[in-house]
Order: structure tokens, then sequence, then C-alpha cells
């Protein structure tokens, strides 16, 4: 590997744009000291396989009867962890049954035939099957009479819930439930699944039914937090990875030390090099036509046996694809993510990163398929132009350091519980807080509204339309805009998501394809959209005014006060940005009806006088402080770039001072706020670092720019920021 990075500085394209080289030194394997039954063993042997001390961490705590939760990174083997476990039990007793619950169907299609094969060898009949929308009528009820393990996802789930009678022989003799890529469930999604699965498991225990729980996620901040937030209850936490690893060697790579040569070009002379010399390598991009452009430039520079790869092929050329590389046929491919995680590939031997992919966690789940075994393994990150993207590029130590993001999951926002009140009561007679300690204040608005009436054996549903129809988990989540191609229903989403995503003239991204959006009718609650490949992207541009609700906490950091609680948001969509290679091409008026919600919020309150800051500054020091904090919040909680909004003032109605707001950009609120407020002073530290840094001298989009200022970034003073940041992190001493 040292030789191919070393061989970048002889090639004619290369401009100095290797920035740092780390290498992460390898580990060598830590064996599990574990007795497994015979069958088992058996399995292990003939495939050439030795348990790590991590997976023999999960069986025996599994085999002891505790939920578990396993962290450990890509390819560490999480899978036959709890796999191990499951069928020694199924073996041991000729009724268990398992629920695998996926967040998409194809991974668990692609599970599917793993635990065929382990079934196969251990010579036992559990019939696994997957049970969705596209599972056939006339193998349903086959599959509810023998089938002891069943994989699914949530939005099946929910429609099967009510049905559960016709489940009894199932859920009666679960013993596990496999909650699998743990970490996908967060924001309203997350809630959403909590709730779902407190509904599960009341349904389980009117069956007898008291099942292990195991999750499996990529590395996290707060595993244990998390998982008692997903499923309510407490787990042990597999965190340490006893697998071997090979040398890693990373290379963050500065495109702009090349500023004629766009990004995508420099990741396919890159690909074209590692593969010519013999190194199997994926790209990972951030859009389908990214993809396809990547793999077709590196195809004209000579590279051979190249090919892109994203959710839209149809499952027979992605099957031929993944089995190529597992074979070692195909040299090189350029995906989106829908090969970070979950889908087996084998290991390759090298990554390369075209743009940070949102969170430090997907970027280890990207960099950790590049590996195989303890062979060294190359990955080359290439950031964007923007402030997090950049921020990494001079502070590699956020990537290197095993920090992990936390993940928010809060199932306690009022109008979701309000739906899974309903739902659960259409499911068996309900007590007050069954599902939520909100229970008790829900439950009257919903008699008000004729949807429940009390019996005396609970609640139960009294609604004219099924409940599940009417609180489907998109319709609970507040999406109640379709998105249409062709007559073809692409997603939903909310009203506040469509028009930040889907107003007339977006480009919007679609498990790796790119659409544009013709037409947004929110009465309608359909956009209608065309498939293209284009070269840009876009951007709302997005005016704030926040009213503060109700404080939940403060602290006081000297001169300055930080505060969390309730705000009402009120955005106005007042136009678009089209932005190519992170330059602005064009500038559209939009004309939408304002959003006004209510969600969570942190604000800082300073003093009329912040040293340093003249007062004719300081408006521009606090619109760059705030667009800082809020291009730095992903390194704390895990959350998409568009899930945060702020707003800076000098002077706020309702705090009397000068004030910047933050707030989740999600209606009704997912917590994330509240978590960026428990950890300000490492976010603080971060916003200052990244201004500070930079070598701009009046800001840029490296760091106090936002291609989603609805003010088009006036005023914004760098000076003045530094300033500000600088205060905040003295807790505002001298």
């Amino acid at each position: 590997m040292n030789g191919t990075v070393d061989g970048l500085a002889g090639r004619s394209w290369y401009r100095g744009q290797i920035s740092h080289i780390a290498r992460v030194p390898a580990a060598p394997p830590q064996p599990a000291r574990i007795d497994l039954h015979p069958r088992l063993q058996s399995y292990l042997e003939g495939r050439g396989i030795t348990l790590y001390r991590h997976q023999g961490e999960a069986i025996a705590a599994l085999r002891a009867g505790k939920d578990v939760i396993i962290t450990t990174p890509t390819a560490s083997g999480k899978t036959l962890a709890f796999n191990i476990p499951i069928f020694e039990r199924m073996i041991e007793d000729d009724s268990a049954c398992a629920l695998y619950i996926y967040p998409l169907k194809a991974l668990a299609n692609d599970q599917l035939g793993k635990l065929r094969a382990l079934e196969k060898h251990c010579r036992i009949a559990l019939h696994p099957a997957t049970y969705d929308g596209d599972t056939p009528s006339g193998k349903r009820g086959r599959i509810k009479e023998l089938s002891r393990i069943i994989l699914t996802n949530p939005h099946a789930l929910h429609y099967y819930l009510p049905w559960h009678h016709q489940w009894a022989r199932f859920f009666r003799n679960l013993r596990f439930v496999v909650i699998d890529e743990a970490h996908t469930y967060r924001g309203v999604f997350g809630a959403n699944v909590a709730l779902l699965l407190r509904r599960l498991f009341r349904i389980l225990g009117h069956y007898g039914a008291s099942p292990q729980v195991v999750l499996s996620s990529a590395s996290i901040a707060n595993p244990a937090d998390y998982a008692r937030g997903l499923t309510g209850r407490d787990v042990v936490e597999i965190t340490d990875s006893g697998a071997g690893r090979g040398e890693r060697t990373i290379v963050f790579w500065d495109g702009l030390a090349d500023p004629g040569t766009p990004l995508y070009l420099q990741a396919a002379r890159l690909l074209a090099h590692t593969t010519g010399h013999g190194i199997q390598t994926i790209c990972f991009t951030r859009s389908r036509a990214q993809a396809e452009l990547v793999a077709r430039r590196a195809a004209d520079l000579g590279a051979e046996g190249i090919l892109p790869y994203r959710a839209g092929y149809l499952p027979s050329e992605r099957r031929e694809i993944e089995a190529g590389l597992r074979e070692g046929k195909i040299r090189g491919v350029v995906s989106t993510s829908a090969l970070e995680a979950g889908i087996d590939i084998g290991g390759l031997d090298a990554a390369i990163i075209l743009g940070f992919p949102g969170s430090v966690l997907s970027f280890w789940q990207q960099a950790g398929r590049a590996g195989r075994g303890e062979a060294p393994s190359l990955v080359v990150f290439i950031p964007y132009e923007d402030p997090l993207d950049r921020y990494l590029l001079r502070h590699p130590e956020h990537l290197l350091g095993g920090a992990r993001e936390r993940i928010v999951v809060r199932p306690d926002n009022p109008r979701l519980v309000a739906g899974h009140i309903a739902c659960a009561a259409a499911e068996l007679p309900l007590k007050g807080g069954e599902i939520s300690p909100l229970g008790d204040e829900i439950i009257p608005v919903l008699k008000e509204r004729d949807l429940l009436s009390s019996t005396p054996r609970g609640y139960v549903y009294r609604g004219l339309k099924r409940a599940h129809e009417l609180f489907s988990l998109a319709d609970l989540a507040g999406e109640r805009v379709k998105l249409i191609c062709d007559g073809k229903l692409l997603e939903t989403m909310d009203h506040l998501r469509a028009r930040r995503d889907a107003y007339p003239g977006a480009v919007l991204l679609h498990r790796g394809e790119t659409y544009v959006v013709e037409s947004l009718d929110l009465e309608e609650g359909v956009a209608r959209a065309r498939r293209e490949d284009v070269d840009y992207y876009t951007k709302p541009l997005i005016t704030s005014t926040v009213e503060v609700l109700s404080v939940g906490s403060r602290f006081s950091g000297g001169s300055f006060e930080a505060s969390n609680g309730r705000v009402q948001v009120r955005q106005e969509f007042i136009g678009y940005q089209s932005i190519h290679s992170g330059r602005t091409l064009a500038v559209e008026p939009l004309e939408l009806p304002p959003h006004t919600y209510e969600t969570d919020g942190l604000w800082i309150t300073f003093p009329l006088e912040v040293p340093g800051v003249p007062r004719e500054e300081l408006l521009g020091g606090l619109h760059g402080a705030e667009h800082a904090l809020v291009a730095m919040a992903p390194l704390s909680v895990l959350c998409d770039r568009e899930d945060l909004g702020g707003v800076s003032t000098p002077m706020h109605p309702d705090t009397q001072a000068p004030t910047i707001i933050l707030f989740d950009e999600i209606e009704g609120g997912a917590g994330l706020s509240g978590a960026i407020f428990s950890g300000i002073d490492r976010i603080v530290e971060a916003a200052l670092r990244l201004v500070s840094d930079c070598p701009c001298e009046n800001g840029c989009p490296s760091c106090i720019y936002s291609p989603r200022c609805g003010s088009r970034n006036r005023p914004l003073d760098k000076r003045a920021t530094i300033k500000v940041l600088e205060y905040l992190a003295r807790r505002g001493g001298g």
C-alpha cells in the first residue's frame, strides 16, 4: 500500500493534494475461548472461521438470558455473534422462534441466504423466510404456520400487528428479537420504531412470550442509552472488537490543491491508479449520477473491470456485482451509500470516500469496506468544499481519535404517541400507560375525537377507518406529501421537508438517483419529478423567525447564558441556489407558503457588549458563529446536515439580548438540540477551530458561508465571528 501511495508523486496529474497520511497499526486477532454445539463448531471449522473475543462475549451474554447491543466495526462478525446462540436455542428447543428486523428489504434478503446455509448444515427445519409487502400471498400462510425465523422490516411489522392472532404460534414461541443496523433508527423514524417495538412487546406479553433483544449497530458513543431509548430495556454493551486487522493507511486528499480539476475526476484518477496496481477498490460517492460519472471517467483513463453500483439496479444486477466483488472478478466499484454496510461483498483492499458522508459513523463504515483479513488496506478521503469536510481535512484527529456521535431517540413526541396508542388499542384493549407515560394525557383527547372508547377490559379503537391505515408509519411522521415520478411513488415526506427538498426546480436524491422536481402541490399533497442525471445540486434559501415557548434547563457561562427548551419556528422558503462543484450557478426565487411548527431548540444570550466586537460588527459575528455551530453539530450527535437550523439577532424579543438560536428542523423535535446543549463545549471548540484555522480573510464556503442561508450570507464578519466564539470558549471570561 505504501508503494501505491508513494507512486502518486510521480503522476503527471498529482499537484500535492496529499495533506496528511495516518497509519492505523495492525491489531492481532483475539480469539474467543468458548465451547459450541458440535454442529455449529463443525460449521465454523468447515469455513475456516475462528471466533473472536467480542463474539464470545456476546454468545455468553445471550446464553445467560441477557439483552445485548453489539457495536463493533464493519466486518467484525456481528451477525455470527448472535446467530450462533440463536441457533443453539433452536437446536435445543424445537419450538423456539426468532424475529429479525431490518431497515431495508435488501438487507433482509441478503441475510436470508446465510441463515439457510446455517440451517442446512445444522440439519434442523427452521424454514427461514422474509415476510413483507413483496411476499407472495400464496406463501404467507405456510410461513406463519412453519417458519421459526422470520425476517421483516418496521413498516411491514406495523401492518401485521393487528392480525397477531394469525401469528399466535410464532409469537407464543418467540425467544429472540434481532434489530439489525439499529443505528438507522433515529430522529422521527427512530421514535416511531421505538413506539412500534413497545406495541410488539405488549402483544408478545399477551401470548406469554418475553424474548431476548439483540441490537447490532455501527459504533456509536452511547450504545446502552440508545438501546434503552429504542427498546425500553437495559442491555449489555459489546463494544471492543477482538477481530484481527491489518495496517490501515488513511490518506487525506485536498482536492482544492488542484482547483482546475473537478473532485470527481480526481477520484476517477485515484481509482484508475489503485486498480491499475492490482488493488481492488471501492469508491463511495454521494449520488448515483456521481457514481456513474466516476466509473465512466476511470474507464476512460484505462481502468478495467470498474462498475457503478446503486440501489436503482435490478436485484439480479446487484447480486451479480456483489458476487463479482466477493470472487475478485471485479477490480473496482463506484457506489452510493448502498454498499456502506450490511451487504456481503467480502473484504476489498482500498476505499476512496468522495465527500464526508455526513457522520463519523458512516465514514468508518465506508472505510471498513477496505480490509481483507490481516492484510494492509488503504483509505483515501476527498472532502468537499464545505465547513465540516474542510474542518476534518485540517483536523484529522477528529476522524482518527475514535470518537463517535451520539444517537438520540425520543419516543415522547405527543403526536407520534397518539397514533401508536390508537393502533395499540386496535390490537388489544389498552391500559393508560402501556405504550407511553403520556397515555393518561393523550387518551382523553382520542376519546373526544371518537377514536377510542372505554370498556371493562380497557380502551378499544372505534374509528371509522382502520387505525393502521389512518396512522401508517409515514403518516405518524407527518409524511403526507407524495413524491411521484412517471406515476410511481418514490417516497413520502412531511410538509416541512417537502418545502425544503421538493420545491419546483429542486434536485432531489432518492436511493442514489437524481430527480428534478417539476411541481409541488401542498394542498393535494403531491410533488411530481422527472428522472434526470444532472451535474449540479440545489439548496433552498430559508429565512426563519423563532419564538421561545418554554425553558427546559439552562446554565450560565459567566456573562452569557445557554438554555434549551421548546420553540416555535416560522420558516419562509424564498428561493434556491443551483450549485456545481461548490460554486453557485444560479439563484431562483420560490413562492411557497410559510410553515410554522413547534420543535426543540437551544439558545445562547450575550451581553450587549461582547469584548473585542464593535457594536456595528456584532450581527456579522453572531451570524458567522451561528453558521459555524450548525456546521459542527454533527460531530456530537448523529443527524443529517439539514436536520438543524439557526437564527441570530442582536436583540431577540423573547430574551431581550443578542441571541443565537439553534433548533431541530423536524416538526415536533427529535431531541437533537438537547443533545447539542449537553455537549456545547465540544461544538464551540470545534467551531472556533474551524473558523480560526481557515486561511481565508473574510469568510468562505469552507468556514462560515452556508448555502442554505436565507440572507445570502449577509452580513458575515469573520473577525467578529472568531471573537464571539472565543468569548463562548472562555465561558464569558476576560
